[in-house]
């Protein structure tokens, strides 16, 4: 039979574990810095550069509407693909903080991939695939700026968290 220590000492450990591995499951143990749901968003934009990389983004979609007008199948495709590659990796800098914000960015970089997707596809002729990336970008602006608005509102001045 174990000691009483040793046993507490086992439970305590496993619980450690426990913990960890909730923490990482959950997402929920941030490692950006700050004591407030809002310091913390703010330190994950400021580590990631995540906004930056939304410029890009949205620079990649606006170029792509501008080169579907030239008829140049091969430079739309190109253009989809790095519209789709650049999208890819503002995904990789998510999750944020806030669960609420990462759900707004996920929709709209979802319809920012779709777009690339029905881009590249409607590059050789395909006049509805073509319109659909149209409108799915125009859809992934919007729900960009949604969240960037929610990340203003969580990260202004007084927004505790």
């Amino acid at each position: 039979m174990a000691a009483p220590g040793a046993a507490r000492r086992l439970v305590r450990a496993a619980l450690a574990v426990g913990m960890a591995l909730l923490c990482l499951a959950a997402a929920g143990c941030s490692s950006y810095r700050g004591s407030t749901l809002s310091a913390q968003v703010a330190s994950w934009s400021q580590a990631t550069g995540f906004w930056s990389q939304i410029d890009t983004v949205l620079a990649d979609a606006a170029r792509v509407g501008v080169v579907q007008g030239r008829s140049d199948a091969a430079a739309v495709r190109t253009d989809c693909v790095v519209l789709s590659d650049d999208t890819r990796g503002a995904y990789q800098l998510l999750p944020t903080p806030d669960p609420t914000l990462t759900a707004g960015l996920d929709q709209a970089l979802q319809l920012e991939q779709t777009a690339a997707g029905d881009c590249y596809k409607g590059a050789s002729g395909d006049a509805a695939l073509a319109a659909s990336s149209v409108e799915e970008r125009a859809r992934a602006a919007v729900a960009l700026g949604a969240a960037r608005a929610l990340y203003d509102r969580l990260t202004s001045p007084g927004a505790g968290g």
